[in-house]
């Protein structure tokens, strides 16, 4: 989870079904016009900029190889077309949004475009090398400014066009066409100069066309519904996370893409869209608010959660080593209480462990425990003749940070022994995957090890747990605790807690208060 402020979020209504399908040919015109005015604009600024320092080249014409250049005309040519940009620059920035970008492009470039073609028709006509001004304007505005061949085809053309239209106009033909179009030097000289001006126009708005093709793709890539994809927090068998923006509230959110394999049925989205309006429902404070799903446009489901400050368990566990008992004890109360609520709402979490608990900071200051990523959460199982133990599965995956294995969903190290046996997950093995993450925090170890995935999974189903304090003498923790982890970690359910809220109970006398740090001093680390 990135960090920041965790935001205020409100659920789904349970009847409402949630759908994100955006309209993005809307969200793609919109940032779209957004990009030509930016575009537009950053044209202007070069006019401005460059109009000025070609009055070099006019100088450098007129004292060599045309000396009739009528130097102040075009002095007073290139100081209009610096102020011409610099106001148009000036004004279109304060403009408001309802502009056209149409009128605006007409703005910027047609002016110039008269301006060059003039220059070029009193400097040679037909063969004076002032044409690359003109091709110079036309490779800057299919470059610069997105949009589809269509679209730029009647500005491109009328700066091809100032080219032999400027010629016929100012030239010295003075507008005698049939005259103009007789004059064999001249047509070899037109010849030569716009077929090039021709071809670099058509090569500039398939690439414009191209250009605007692969930035609609990337603005449909980047989009979902109504949220923006900014970046990716990671991912993991069962999908991607992302953090995302919602632009209609305008606060960031983190966003969970599921890969649904092989469900021609659409019995898994079925199953998503249910699961997720009752995890939307969840009103703990320690469970990460769920404010958001459906499906994307390529089929994948995804749902929306808040954004929060701070960092998962896994993390400090990897970084600090064991913690202090109180501090434990309260992190798993309230986690504990978090998962009362989903279990009287029939939602069984499947995956427990450090990395799912998130250590965040509240609007006070003070640290919480967040309940993370209910995404692979089912409903209780309701057949109770289920047979509760099979055979473990042979030829178990080498990979012992496992999502699924086969059918047993959550991660080796944490989950409850008759889940890896084939029974289906229930409270109490919500409360074993718990205590298993809690014996880690305490002890920096987890309750087994092993060298392989098979060998682990045979010692959580068949060997009993050890006493955190017999894990971590140095931990010194308080008469007691060893019998309530025990008794979570228990092979047999049924001698476990008879629910998570008295789990969380019997935790309750050796946690810390709210708000406070650990008691504990001299903390071991776990080498």
């Amino acid at each position: 989870m990135a960090k920041d402020r965790p935001a205020k979020t409100s659920g789904t209504p349970k009847n409402a079904r949630a759908t994100l399908h955006e309209n993005l040919d809307l969200r793609f015109r919109r940032e779209t016009t957004s990009l030509f005015k930016t575009r537009l604009l950053t044209a202007a600024m070069f006019g401005a900029m460059l109009s000025p320092l070609f009055m070099v080249v006019d100088f450098l014409t007129w004292k060599s190889w045309w000396p009739s250049l009528p130097l102040p005309q075009f002095v007073v040519l290139r100081f209009g077309m610096t102020l011409w940009f610099s106001a148009l620059w000036v004004w279109l920035r304060s403009a408001e949004d309802e502009f056209p970008v149409a009128a605006m492009d007409w703005l910027i470039f047609a002016p110039p475009a008269v301006a060059l073609g003039y220059m070029t028709a009193v400097t040679g006509g037909a063969q004076s090398p002032y044409v690359a001004g003109i091709t110079l304007l036309v490779t800057a505005r299919t470059i610069l400014v997105p949009g589809t061949a269509r679209q730029h085809l009647p500005v491109v053309s009328f700066l091809v066009l100032t080219y032999p239209v400027s010629v016929v106009i100012f030239g010295r033909f003075g507008g005698d066409v049939l005259g103009w179009l007789s004059d064999t030097r001249e047509m070899g000289y037109l010849a030569s100069n716009l077929f090039p001006l021709v071809a670099i126009a058509g090569v500039g708005l398939v690439a414009s066309d191209m250009i605007h093709a692969m930035h609609q793709r990337l603005v449909s890539a980047r989009s979902l519904g109504r949220y923006k994809i900014k970046k990716e927090l990671g991912r993991g068998a069962m999908g991607v996370v992302y953090l995302a923006w919602h632009r209609d509230l305008g606060r960031p959110c983190v966003i969970k893409v599921v890969n649904p394999d092989k469900d021609a049925s659409g019995a898994l989205r079925r199953r998503f869209e249910r699961e997720a309006r009752e995890t939307s429902m969840l009103r703990s404070p320690y469970t990460v608010q769920v404010f958001d799903f459906g499906i994307t446009q390529q089929g994948q489901l995804f749902y929306v959660m808040e954004y929060l400050e701070g960092e998962a368990l896994q993390e400090l566990l990897d970084r600090d080593g064991p913690q202090g008992f109180d501090i434990v004890c309260r992190w798993l109360a309230y986690a504990a209480e978090s998962l009362a609520e989903a279990h009287a709402r029939q939602l069984i979490h499947r995956d427990i462990k450090p990395a799912n608990l998130f250590l965040a900071r509240t609007g006070d200051g003070r640290d919480s425990v967040k309940v993370l990523d209910f995404g692979i959460a089912r409903k209780t199982d309701d057949d109770p003749e289920r047979p509760r133990k099979r055979r473990i599965k042979q030829n178990l995956p080498s990979d012992a940070r496992l999502t699924a294995v086969g059918t047993i969903m959550g991660t080796p190290l944490y989950v409850a022994p008759e889940v890896l046996t084939g029974t289906h997950a229930s409270p109490a093995a919500d409360q074993y995957s718990l205590a298993a993450t809690g014996f880690h925090l305490l002890t920096g170890r987890p309750v087994f090890t092993a060298a392989t995935i098979e060998e682990l999974l045979l010692r959580t189903i068949e060997d009993p747990a050890l006493m955190p304090s017999q894990a971590l003498p140095s931990a010194n923790l308080p008469p007691g605790l060893d019998g309530i982890f025990l008794r979570a970690l228990s092979k047999d359910p049924d001698e476990r807690y008879p629910s998570m809220e008295a789990f969380r109970q019997a935790l309750e006398p050796f946690a810390a208060a709210p708000g406070a740090t650990s008691s504990v001093t001299d903390q071991p680390v776990f080498g």
